[in-house]
């Protein structure tokens, strides 16, 4: 005679409480104790999350941040805007916080179902590449045989919140100098500068050159920016 091996299944702890939930839910609704809206549950897995080490101070203050950013975007009656942060390789009371539409972040790739047929736009998030020229790619090219063969740990121990290891933060953060925010505004600084110097009264040689160099600026932007340098329409 064989006896059948008991294999036991693996049962996901959240589907089944909300399984059970809604057994009882259902039974409550049948006996006409629960009048109210059909219970539906909706359960997410939180494996990676759980399976995370404990937020640095940089973690904290980054997710504070972002979370009052969020406040202040609500307040202003905003819709469809990300929270940004940028400098935050310089201590908290210089980063500098913003918001840009999620269309910012878009363009509109164009995809045709066959010869002669109308193209269909689609909208999609610009691909996060790993950029090749960066300084951070540059520290990791030069030092990948040390890094390889070398004990070399920035890990000062356990999570600090307090004392001299409680403000590092990764090399990748710290070696870049791209403050997209703060380029913007240097750039603006340089148009109202533009803006002061070229005026009715200034020479004609001022004004000469700063159309020569404006026409040049805008036409390399133009290049740059159009759909067959990067592949894509703009949204």
């Amino acid at each position: 005679m064989t006896v059948p091996l008991f294999v036991p299944f693996q049962i996901e702890t959240e589907k089944l409480l909300a399984h059970l939930v809604e057994e009882e839910m259902n039974k409550r609704t049948k006996e006409g104790t629960y009048k109210g809206k059909k219970f539906n549950a909706i359960c997410h897995f939180f494996g990676y999350q759980a399976r995370g080490s404990l937020p640095s101070k940089f973690d904290c203050d980054y997710a504070f941040v972002l979370g009052h950013i969020c406040y202040h975007i609500l307040a202003a009656g905003l819709n469809g805007y990300l929270a940004t942060v940028t400098n935050l390789k310089h201590p908290v009371n210089k980063w500098r916080c913003g918001a840009a539409p999620i269309t910012a972040m878009m363009t509109v790739k164009r995809y045709g179902r066959g010869p002669g047929a109308s193209f269909i736009g689609k909208p999609a998030l610009h691909p996060a590449t790993v950029d090749l020229t960066g300084k951070a790619y540059e520290l990791l090219r030069k030092n990948a045989t040390k890094f390889l063969m070398e004990d070399v740990y920035r890990n000062p121990g356990p999570l600090q919140f307090d004392g001299p290891g409680a403000d590092s933060k990764v090399v990748t953060l710290c070696v870049e100098d791209q403050d997209y925010m703060g380029r913007i505004k240097e750039l603006k600084e340089y148009l109202d500068k533009v803006r002061t110097i070229v005026k009715p009264g200034c020479s004609q040689d001022v004004l000469k050159a700063a159309l020569s160099a404006m026409a040049a600026v805008t036409e390399i932007l133009s290049v740059m920016s159009s759909p067959a340098s990067n592949g894509n329409t703009p949204f």
